[in-house]
């Protein structure tokens, strides 16, 4: 893949990169040509030897089964029927399927160099989105949701730089339609059982898409991931509930065991110990209160008078509150709806 270096490409990642109080907000925009480099040539080969391995594997195991067997083999094995007809890019079998399926591992590739996604994502990772007013919906969704209280702005001006309005709008689709003609693309995006950059931080929100012009012969990568903040906004010395630290130990421990699941298999994960936190037998409710030599420093009046009582009640209902704020739909008219239409999807 080739990378196009477009300047007005540099907007559109600009307002997919920022903080708030809460979150921090990484994602770009990346333009690419399915113009072959060395190493290209080797992963698609690779991909495609290895995909016409399972292939020939699962109808080597469909011929030595009877006709009932093999009928249910054939309705019920996710990899026969990607085979078939249910991949995202359409029969595995035919080499324009896995050729795309190859496009898209080379540009994570390319964008993401520290991963090699050949040995991480499968094609039943990969989702064809047959709607791209839905997808520029729930992009326009997330990042208003993330900056709720924030106007955005609805054209764009080029003669002003691309640095002239560093919010997600209107106009960012606008630019990444100019170079790829969004209503003749094939969109893909990618929902992983497990998200090689968890390993990195927990995201609330993530989103990859591809958006694929086979006549251009270009491919667009648009990604997003939202990572709430977690830092302690007071040098005050607090008490901290003991059920927080627990969760997030179960959270850690769930998704080591994805992790092992996905590598080991089922059976060889049940062996694998549950997560452990060296710091949780010290866990007495007081966590920060401790001197360099673990012994607890016990609250003197002072530090208590100057911290307000905690009302539980009221923490309590502001925390639901904010549950409630971050899973209740919008319902205003999005954004990009106006633009959308114009596009003549």
């Amino acid at each position: 893949m080739k990378y196009l270096p477009v300047q007005e490409f540099e907007a559109v990642t600009g307002a997919l990169n920022f903080n708030t109080p809460d979150c921090n907000v990484t994602g770009g925009c990346d333009l690419y040509t399915t113009k072959s480099t060395g190493s290209d040539k080797k992963l698609y080969k690779n991909i495609d030897k290895d995909l016409s391995s399972q292939h020939a594997a699962l109808l080597k195991l469909g011929a030595s089964l009877s006709p009932p067997d093999r009928e249910h083999m054939l309705a019920t094995s996710r990899s026969m029927q990607l085979f078939s007809h249910s991949s995202a890019f359409g029969p595995l079998s035919e080499l324009s399927s896995r050729r795309t399926f190859a496009y898209l591992i080379a540009t994570l590739n390319a964008s993401h160099p520290h991963y090699d996604f050949s040995h991480v994502l499968r094609p039943g990772d990969f989702k064809r989105e047959r709607n791209l007013k839905r997808v520029m919906a729930n992009l326009d969704s997330i990042l208003q949701n993330t900056r709720p209280g924030v106007e955005v702005g609805t054209s764009y001006d080029s003669s002003a730089g691309s640095d002239v309005n560093a919010q997600w709008g209107p106009h960012c689709w606008s630019l990444i339609d100019k170079e790829m003609r969004l209503n003749e693309c094939t969109i893909f995006s990618y929902h992983p059982e497990v998200d090689p950059f968890e390993e990195d931080e927990s995201a609330i929100w993530a989103v990859h898409y591809f958006f694929f012009n086979r006549a251009l012969k270009r491919v667009a990568y648009l990604y997003v991931r939202v990572v709430p903040v977690i830092s302690s906004q007071s040098p005050n010395l607090r008490p901290v509930k003991g059920g927080l630290h627990k969760r997030h130990t179960a959270l850690e421990s769930d998704g080591a065991k994805k992790r092992a699941k996905y590598w080991l298999g089922d059976q060889d994960a049940e062996l694998i110990p549950p997560y452990e936190d060296d710091e949780e037998q010290l866990d007495d409710g007081l966590y920060w209160n401790r001197g360099e030599d673990g012994d607890i420093v016990q609250f003197s009046d002072d530090d208590m008078a100057e911290d307000e009582p905690i009302d539980e009640e009221d923490e309590e209902d502001e925390d639901d509150d904010d549950d409630f704020d971050m899973i209740s739909p919008r319902r205003e008219r999005l954004m990009s709806e106006d633009i959308a239409g114009r596009m003549e999807i």
